[in-house]
């Protein structure tokens, strides 16, 4: 099972794009209109960008949350 890793602190500090798993989560989610799933997870948020991998279910993005 893989790990979550909450994202909250380097959010709060962005600098750069911050590399995410569809898993991940923080503290400045917010759902997505089309997420069929109640998750607080990263693959759920409207600040999640990923690529589509229809190969890989938990594929790699970045979040694009703006201060």
């Amino acid at each position: 099972m893989e790990r979550e890793n909450d994202h909250t602190c380097e959010v709060e500090k962005r600098v750069t794009a911050i590399p995410i798993k569809a898993r991940d989560r923080c503290g400045f989610y917010q759902r997505r209109e089309s997420a069929l799933l109640p998750t607080r997870e990263c693959r759920n948020c409207v600040f999640a960008k990923f690529e589509a991998q229809a190969d890989h279910l938990n594929p790699d993005g970045f979040c694009k949350f703006k201060k």
